[in-house]
């Protein structure tokens, strides 16, 4: 009788335990992911075998960022782009809410940060780029920084800034491997991420003298929308009209172009020239006829793996830095029913009949990437601009 009865005790507190996964939050999301795989991934087969092994996957998670980690692990197993997975509290989240505000129906999209790219590494969290005009600038934050802690506490990538907008922030950096940090002060805002990188990529147009010649000098890093497109269009009929030569950085950030990106720089576009009544000539080029470098990494994806495959193949373009992420399918994002994404490949994509996944595009010119630690230097930049230079005629 005594054994019976510790046996139905057990029994008893394993269904319990049951219950409580059953009812567990994570449980319940988890499961929306695994259906949503197994009905909208891609590869109907292989989405269909990956949600029949990952189901029940979630049912011990602790919390957000335990469940969040667990899911990218899974999905990870899919070895597929653009399948990753956001809470709400991570940057990601707003991102890519931005990216597809219209299609998800949001209005008001603002995340605080402090306009840099953050890089994890095994060294930890490392600034990547600065953006030109942002908070991180104006408080000196350099390209190659490891962020410590703010306002004393270790930085977290999603909590770091959490309703710091507006507000003096004490923030410390090691510059020097192995130096004591330094204490730099940082206003964090608030902006909706799709105009921060427009006003990013507007920003950071420059032209620089190197060799004898007048490079310009673009940061796109985003190319979701015409706008983008649109403003590298103004520059160059503007800001760079008179410049020898042009670098477009496509690393990081998102890609999103269109195949139309790619007639900024047609050679058999028309060029029109006007003569006014003193009879001066004024040349205006409907597409940039002089030395493009794209400058790549890793991270380079997407939309902008097509444009950098493309100009290569056509001999628009000369590719500085690394081979690009073989990260070319068309993505989607499925809203969970507590607001969270699901960012899911959707759609295979080939180029001009060839597949990138997986493959990438080779560069032209080989530079490795130096972060921790770079002091603001760049390599890689410095490499494209010299390049840029070199190729300009006469």
């Amino acid at each position: 009788m005594t054994v019976r009865t510790t046996r139905w005790w057990v029994a008893g507190l394993l269904f319990v335990a049951s219950a409580q996964a059953a009812t567990s939050p994570f449980t319940k999301r988890g499961d929306e992911i695994v259906n949503l795989v197994r009905t909208r991934y891609v590869d109907a087969a292989k989405g269909a075998a990956w949600a029949d092994a990952h189901q029940g996957y979630a049912a011990d998670a602790k919390d957000v960022e335990d469940f969040t980690r667990r899911t990218n692990a899974a999905l990870a197993e899919l070895k597929t782009s653009h399948t990753a997975y956001y809470p709400k509290e991570s940057p990601g989240h707003a991102e890519v809410t931005s990216i597809f505000q219209t299609f998800l129906k949001k209005e008001d999209i603002a995340a605080t940060g402090i306009g840099v790219d953050v890089r994890e590494t095994p060294e930890g969290f490392f600034v990547r780029h600065v953006f030109a005009d942002g908070p991180g600038a104006k408080a000196g934050l350099l390209r190659g920084d490891r962020l410590v802690t703010v306002e004393g506490k270790p930085f977290h990538p999603w909590h770091a800034f959490t309703n710091r907008a507006g507000k003096a922030t004490r923030l410390t950096v090691e510059r020097v491997k192995g130096a004591a940090p330094l204490s730099l002060t940082v206003t964090p805002r608030r902006m909706n991420p799709r105009k921060e990188w427009l006003a990013v990529q507007k920003a950071s147009g420059q032209v620089v003298e190197r060799q004898g010649r007048r490079v310009a000098y673009q940061h796109v890093y985003a190319c979701a929308g015409d706008e983008y497109q649109q403003a590298l269009e103004e520059a160059l009929q503007d800001t760079f009209a008179d410049a020898d030569a042009l670098v477009i950085d496509f690393r990081d950030g998102w890609g999103g172009c269109s195949p139309a990106f790619i007639n900024l720089f047609n050679p058999q576009v028309s060029l029109l020239v006007n003569t006014g009544r003193d009879g001066k000539m004024r040349p205006y080029a409907l597409s940039w006829r002089k030395p493009v470098v794209l400058l790549v990494n890793g991270n380079s994806r997407s939309g902008k793996e097509l444009v950098a495959f493309a100009m290569k193949r056509h001999r628009l373009a000369t590719l500085v830095g690394e081979r690009t992420a073989g990260a070319v399918l068309a993505g989607g994002p499925q809203e969970l029913s507590n607001g969270d994404l699901l960012y899911l490949a959707v759609m295979d994509v080939t180029v001009d009949g060839e597949r990138l996944e997986g493959v990438g595009v080779p560069v032209d010119v080989a530079v490795p990437d130096a972060l921790p630690y770079a002091a603001g230097a760049d390599p890689q930049r410095e490499k494209a601009l010299d390049v840029a230079a070199s190729q300009v005629k006469g």
